[in-house]
């Protein structure tokens, strides 16, 4: 029943992979099966399914099918951020008093579109006022001013470096938001989606497409699935800690989300922007965000004073219904509460270059860096240091973002400083993401919130290292260099070095499922909590590990790179690739200006080299930099190459 003639596979030019025929994946090859979504009779033996499912993903010696993956080169602003051609519109000095907040957001609203607020270099103090950010409130929090700034028009507002033009802050909540007012669950109209909404899709017809244009945002949703390869839910907000009445943005049945851009619509019919992540298949259905577009904070520092309480609601830099929107070159101290740079309904934008730097809580909740939440979709978070976060790059939600070459160094959890604390997925349901050329202290898709499935870890480096803040020694607790939890399934694992590479490893087993004991290892697969607890499932724990899909990975535990032909024993050999030369990058079409510029091997990470793993700019630039108590400068850092040609027909539009 599984005979998969998938031997032949070779990769389009999205890097998906195609059969000899021409059709994308094995899965042309078994229709049952095609898009793990189109098999109508359902097997009754669990392990079979799940078996066969495995083989079936790989073949025999294809690289990741496009069942399982999206096209990721797409993913930031198109043609690059566009701030660089725009004319500066308005320049403000300090004013060397109590505060210079009224002034900035006096200049913001002034502004017109696609122009510069220019800081010149400086101390800036801010402080919120009964006239800034009239109108705006943020997601969770209550009151009407809810930061220090808002840019809620297609504006950038430009320091003159990290190091020069410093932002002061200590009034709580929110230092800086761009966009405007979230979009609650209680204004969300559903519009039922009438035809098919495969995966792959660019057209959908609707009831009605009323009040949709060109140029309108929509979320692409569905009834939380059921998986047909097993029967069993796909998706779960009931994760260990409880039903997460929260997840999907306070829509816990609809939390698998995809926001899209509508380029055209003919009586009905709409056209997208981005094919379709999945096939949204369990009544699917479609509805409007209003997003601000192109706005823009660049090339400065922000300096809280003080933190804004325990509420776990305010970040440093809050993005909320944004579209095209960016945060580079900035450099963001002592996170005030729940993140330093937050992302909700946020579309197609960049978070680059930046050092976000500790906070003043560790506990639950607070000190995450980069934090996706709800909906997120197309976006690049890409070349920033992180240090001393308590999660890194978490996402509860989200779906199609890329995470590339980034730096996490020393990130802790206050209540457990001892323990590796890294989780990337953290709630239901973030999917086909993608993470590349990351240095982390593990990996984590955990149960917390719920579940997650089919994204994909890259030619990272996984090097179970980093630092009690108590002791200042390394942390020797919850030594898991990939945890891949209850309810996350389908995800790949291909080309990664985990664990230390050259010197003694911590790990010391090569894998454990849920009920092994916490001995360190190099995978953990199907657990329920982080206590260890018991599997309420049996066959959903193994399902974990059944799905997973990896090869070419380098660990410290066996010394080697294994690929199907060496699986340690106890490892399920079906889920592992032939031996094959892996891509480069998933996203990238070749070595960026930005590794020119640091003089960096590419691919920085290569399991199969001799030098397993090289130092990433984002490292360099830290090592150089803070480390050695030299101010952050991203322009000496990364300045090397030609910048990709700002766009010249973006326009600042509120739908």
């Amino acid at each position: 029943m599984c005979a998969w003639p998938c031997n032949s596979l070779r990769l389009n030019a999205h890097r998906e992979p195609i059969g000899a025929n021409g059709v994308s994946g094995c899965a042309a090859s078994c229709p049952e099966l095609s898009g793990e979504a189109k098999m109508t009779t359902r097997w009754l033996i669990l392990p079979l399914i799940l078996f066969c499912l495995s083989v079936s993903s790989w073949g025999a010696s294809g690289f990741i099918p496009s069942s399982r993956t999206i096209d990721w080169t797409q993913a930031g602003i198109p043609g690059g951020i566009p701030s660089a051609s725009w004319p500066i519109c308005a320049t403000i000095n300090p004013s060397g008093g109590t505060d210079d907040s009224v002034a900035i957001q006096n200049a913001i609203n002034a502004a017109s579109s696609n122009c510069v607020i220019k800081l010149v270099a400086g101390t800036y103090k801010l402080h919120r006022a009964s006239i800034v950010c009239q109108g705006f409130s943020d997601d969770y929090a209550s009151g009407s001013y809810e930061a220090g700034l808002c840019i809620n028009k297609a504006v950038a507002l430009r320091g003159a470096g990290p190091d020069q033009t410093i932002l002061q802050y200590g009034d709580g909540a929110n230092i800086i938001s761009l966009g405007q007012t979230y979009l609650s669950h209680s204004q969300v109209v559903f519009i039922p989606i009438t035809s098919s909404a495969t995966k792959g899709s660019t057209s959908l017809t609707l009831s009605s497409a009323s009040g949709i244009a060109a140029g309108s945002y929509i979320v692409v949703t569905q009834t939380n699935p059921i998986d047909p390869a097993d029967g069993n839910p796909l998706v779960s907000v009931a994760g260990y800690t409880g039903t997460c009445s929260s997840c999907g943005h306070d829509m816990p049945n609809t939390v698998m989300t995809q926001i899209d851009k509508v380029t055209a619509v003919s009586g009905n019919t709409i056209t997208l922007e981005r094919a379709l992540y999945f096939d949204y298949s369990n009544s699917p259905q479609i509805y409007k965000l209003t997003m601000v577009e192109n706005a823009g904070l660049e090339n400065l520092r922000l300096q809280p004073t003080a933190s804004s309480g325990t509420e776990i609601v305010y970040k440093n830099i809050n993005l909320e219904s944004c579209a095209h929107c960016w945060v580079t070159n900035v450099e963001s101290d002592m996170c005030v509460d729940r993140a330093h740079i937050y992302l909700s309904d946020v579309y197609s934008s960049e978070i680059s270059n930046n050092y976000v730097n500790d906070g003043y809580s560790h506990n639950s909740g607070e000190t995450y860096a980069i934090y996706l939440e709800f909906r997120n979709s197309e976006n690049l978070i890409q070349n920033n240091i992180i240090r001393k976060a308590r999660h890194s790059t978490p996402l509860s939600g989200s779906s199609g973002n890329v995470f590339g070459y980034n730096y996490a160094i020393d990130s802790y959890m206050g209540e457990y400083p001892n323990s590796l604390p890294e989780t990337q997925g953290h709630g239901a349901h973030p999917f086909m993401n993608l993470f590349e050329g990351n240095v982390y202290p593990n990996f984590e898709f955990d149960f917390a919130h719920g579940s997650s499935s089919h994204n994909t870890l890259f030619r990272n480096y996984i090097n179970l290292t980093s630092t009690n803040p108590i002791t200042g020694n390394p942390m020797t607790g919850a030594i898991f260099a990939m945890a891949d939890a209850y309810y996350s399934n389908y995800v790949n694992v291909v080309g990664n070095v985990l664990g230390q590479s050259g010197s003694s490893c911590t790990a010391s087993k090569y894998e454990i499922d849920a009920d092994d004991s916490q001995s360190p290892a190099i995978f953990k697969l199907g657990y329920y909590d982080d206590g260890g607890g018991s599997c309420p499932n049996a066959g959903l724990c193994a399902k974990v590990g059944q799905t997973i899909s990896r090869g070419g990975n380098w660990d410290c535990v066996t010394g080697s790179v294994i690929w199907s032909s060496n699986v340690p024993p106890g490892s399920l050999v079906s889920t592992y690739l032939d031996q094959q030369v892996l891509p480069d990058s998933l996203y990238l079409a070749g070595k960026p200006n930005w590794f020119v510029a640091s003089g960096v091997n590419w691919p920085p990470i290569d399991p199969s080299a001799g030098t397993r793993v090289n130092k990433i700019p984002a490292q360099l630039c830290y090592e150089n930099g803070p480390l050695v108590g030299v101010a952050f400068n991203p322009t000496s850092c990364y300045s090397g190459g030609a910048a990709p040609n700002p766009p010249t027909n973006l326009t600042a539009v509120v739908h």
